[in-house]
């Protein structure tokens, strides 16, 4: 029997799966199947990622999501080719933003925003999708009825078999019924065999197929505990009081499964677990974005982007070398031929009108980098070192033997990066312009904090073992907690409750003969599984990443909690691996103090005795907030 698992969660579905992609395509190899799909909770934050991994690996690649409807039920969208893989995009983007405002291109590069408002972005909220939007973005989608938490299911468990056969009807008219199929999942839960044939007869009904699933939230069952603890952090409860509200599973059945044992789940109607395979073969999806960078640079005069970016730094040559010397053509020549092939002129025609835009704000700014080594960067004036006069070597930085993606990492003052941002926005539009997102791994005093809540440890002793970590390591941390449990020598008392045992407990109380019962020892381990578990995600300091086709149709977008910013859900790393290029925006606060000190200076007139100034300038501004 062939199967492909097309209900998988990794921990991108933030504090609820319990795997990394790489680790779940790993285990699918090894339990030979043949193919797996990649379905997280209203995120494509970890596709990159498994693409790669499957890739590598060589196993098909399904890219998906678990959508969450705007009636808290959910819904398994699979995206069969490029168009649906945009219209996922375009729906999670909705599930989280709605519809953004676009703004309109400038004319021309010269030509600035000005008196633009600023998007109105609502605040952060959880992700619900309007039934209705499904039908404006249906065209190359898939789908499965979802888990227990679906509509259709959550209808015939409470024996709706109307409200069933509606929402049956809805999908069909909505995706035709040659893309809807329902899915059958078995835990050995109360009901689930009800359950099963339900989903069975309504199917005949309505004359949809159906396929079998395991809702996979981890590799293997030894990480069903880290899985348990995630959804007690999630719901911000302890383990026991999750359990007694029905949060947690009932057994350890959630993990990647092999064909075989899906097929003794489903052994009565074994075309369920076939059909995974024959849905599998229907999906396939890219996401090199490579050949679809940036937008088209509008130039003025009909020039195409190399002819402009050729005249800019002709036209910069008088400034940086009034003694015109022929190696300095020659290195310009050989540059621009090598940035030509590259394809990358609209690139650097980005970066410089960025750095054009700061500059007539008298905002200070400067390049830095590897970008320093090119004559390009410093004739457009993105740099300000000669790398002729130094014998830097452009290689380092863009190469005729590999087109590596040019990085360039751009200083502002910090107290004016706001302003540069914003133009961003506005010149290239809110559907083509987002920040980068930053993945907030768990680090070992938050993993200890979190974790030891979910075990029902006293705050006291939380708090006591965060302090004394010298690691930020969770890993290490779990090794010292190993050491600390090895190195006791005193007899522990009775076992008892995880909250008993350690209430006043001091790490020399415990002697190795007993240690094997202390719940230090559990704490450890789950430290282990979660080290690099994501727990949330956040703004990049300064990425920045700006497309030519919509942003909406690469990666979904987020709000984000600071106002007039949007998120895409690809940190730097997938943002590159995905082929697109992203423009790094630092503040640095030491260009705000030159300014401060050089305004200072200016305003007193005083040129003699200028140290007492800058001290005065520069206590200011280390006590000022940027």
């Amino acid at each position: 029997m062939h199967y492909v698992e097309l209900h998988c969660h990794s921990y991108f579905s933030l504090l609820d799966g319990a795997s990394s992609p790489e680790t779940l395509v790993t285990r699918a190899k090894e339990l030979g199947l043949d193919g797996l799909a990649l379905t997280d909770h209203d995120s494509l934050a970890g596709a990159v990622r498994f693409w790669k991994a499957a890739q590598a690996a060589e196993l098909h690649a399904v890219i998906g999501a678990e959508v969450t409807l705007d009636d808290e039920s959910h819904l398994t969208l699979l995206a069969e080719n490029q168009r649906g893989y945009a219209n996922l995009c375009r729906l999670l983007t909705a599930s989280h933003v709605g519809s953004p405002p676009v703004a309109a291109l400038p004319t021309t590069p010269e030509s600035t925003p000005e008196n633009k408002e600023e998007p109105e972005w609502p605040g952060k909220t959880e992700p619900a999708l309007p039934w209705n939007t499904l039908a404006a973005y249906q065209e190359g989608l898939l789908v499965l009825t979802g888990c227990r938490k679906g509509a259709l299911a959550a209808a015939l468990l409470g024996g709706d078999l109307e409200k069933a056969g509606k929402i049956g009807d809805c999908l069909r008219a909505i995706f035709g019924k040659e893309r809807v199929w329902l899915e059958l999942q078995h835990h050995r839960r109360p009901h689930d065999d009800m359950l099963v044939r339900a989903s069975l007869d309504i199917a005949q009904r309505l004359e949809l197929r159906c396929v079998a699933t395991n809702n996979a939230h981890y590799s293997t069952t030894r990480e069903a505990r880290l899985h348990h603890a995630l959804i007690a952090i999630r719901h911000n409860q302890s383990l026991t009081e999750a359990r007694r509200a029905g949060r947690l599973p009932l057994n350890h059945t959630y993990e990647l499964a092999g064909s075989e044992t899906i097929a003794r789940r489903f052994a009565e109607v074994p075309d369920v677990v076939q059909a995974s395979v024959e849905i599998a073969r229907r999906c396939s999806v890219s996401l090199d974005f490579s050949q679809r960078r940036l937008p088209a640079f509008q130039v003025p005069d009909g020039r195409t982007e190399f002819t402009y970016l050729y005249a800019l730094c002709h036209a910069g040559l008088p400034r940086r070398y009034p003694q015109l010397k022929p190696a300095v053509l020659k290195q310009l020549a050989h540059e621009l031929s090598v940035i030509e092939q590259a394809g990358l002129a609209g690139y650097f025609l980005t970066v410089w009108d960025i750095v054009r835009f700061a500059r007539e704000r008298q905002i200070r700014c400067q390049g830095r980098g590897s970008a320093a080594n090119s004559l390009v960067a410093y004739l457009l004036g993105i740099t300000s070192v000669d790398p002729l006069a130094h014998n830097l070597l452009f290689e380092r930085f863009l190469s005729s033997d590999r087109f590596t993606i040019p990085d360039v990492d751009l200083d502002f003052a910090a107290d004016r990066r706001e302003e540069v941002i914003q133009y961003v926005y506005e010149r290239y539009g809110a559907s083509h312009a987002a920040m980068v997102c930053n993945v907030v791994t768990y680090q070992a005093r938050s993993a200890v904090r979190d974790l030891g809540k979910a075990l029902d440890f006293p705050p006291a002793v939380i708090d006591r073992l965060a302090k004394t970590l010298d690691s930020h390591s969770c890993i290490q941390a779990a090794e010292d907690l190993l050491k600390q449990i090895a190195a006791a020598d005193t007899q522990p008392p009775e076992p008892q409750p995880a909250g008993e045992v350690l209430q006043g407990w001091q790490p020399q109380e415990l002697s190795p003969q007993q240690s094997s019962a202390h719940p230090l020892r559990l704490l450890s381990e789950l430290l282990h599984m979660i080290d690099e578990c994501p727990r949330h995600l956040s703004i990049h300091t300064g990425g920045m990443l700006i497309t030519g086709p919509p942003l909406d149709e690469v990666v979904p977008l987020e709000r984000a909690t600071m106002p007039g910013r949007v998120v895409c859900q690809w940190n730097k790393d997938s943002v590159e691996d995905a082929g697109l290029i992203k423009i790094d925006l630092l503040g640095l606060r030491t260009l705000g103090l030159i300014s401060e000190a050089l305004t200072y200076l200016t305003d007193t007139g005083d040129s003699t005795q200028p140290a007492e100034g800058l001290k005065s300038s520069a206590r200011q501004c280390r006590s000022r907030e940027y």
